[in-house]
């Protein structure tokens, strides 16, 4: 062929191609993940956190696909990555979280939310009274299904570093919170309290998340 004649008038013999087949798993990589059982608060937390826009409500399974947010902290920006909830048995298939549990591989922090308070799908408005809350040995049972599961998946994801964060503390009292702060410092665990809703705990949160390389 050449640039006159484009029209080949010659062929070779062809000979029969080799093929395979591949299996690719897509992970995504964020700084930052945010795990926790549903309703925890995670996507709440991403939005007020981020640029990102995540459908939020008050029943569990909001997030089906994971929401991936931009946190700007001083010159460095951070992404964040919202996981959907866990359920007890998620390293064996149970619920949405399996699926997702390969995406935490990739981060270099997680954010463990564990809420104070069960709402059960009710909807809140201006004005309720507050909530007694859950019981301190039931929120340290919330947080430990967490983490049976992230060490039952492997890939040694339980070690990464850890912020623990009670959620949802404007729905309780400050005994309550306090009551439940304290239990886990005796299993030598920190807890950050924070709420979305009033910003409380967030620039300790976020001062936290500054150091994050």
């Amino acid at each position: 062929m050449s640039a006159r004649e484009t029209t080949p008038l010659r062929a070779e013999q062809g000979q029969v191609g080799q093929g395979f087949q591949a299996e690719l798993s897509l992970k995504l990589l964020a700084d930052i993940g945010l795990v926790g059982l549903p309703n925890a608060g995670k996507s709440t937390l991403l939005s007020v956190l981020s640029n990102a826009r995540p459908k939020v409500a008050d029943y569990e399974f909001t997030t089906l696909e994971p929401n991936l947010g931009v946190m700007k902290s001083g010159e460095n920006h951070l992404v964040i990555a919202d996981f959907p909830g866990l359920i007890e048995g998620a390293s064996e298939g149970k619920g949405l979280g399996i699926k997702f549990l390969k995406h935490i591989e990739r981060t270099n922090v997680l954010i463990h939310l564990v809420a104070v308070e069960d709402l059960q799908g009710q909807a809140l408005k201006v004005g309720d009274p507050i909530r007694p809350g859950l019981a301190a040995p039931t929120v340290w049972e919330r947080y430990q299904k967490i983490r049976h599961e992230l060490k039952n998946y492997g890939a040694e994801i339980e070690k990464k570093e850890e912020i623990v964060v009670l959620s949802k503390i404007d729905l309780v009292s400050e005994e309550k919170v306090k009551e439940i702060v304290k239990y886990f410092k005796k299993k030598k665990i920190d807890m950050l309290p924070i709420s979305s809703g009033n910003g409380r705990g967030l620039e300790e949160l976020i001062f936290k998340l500054s150091y994050i390389h």
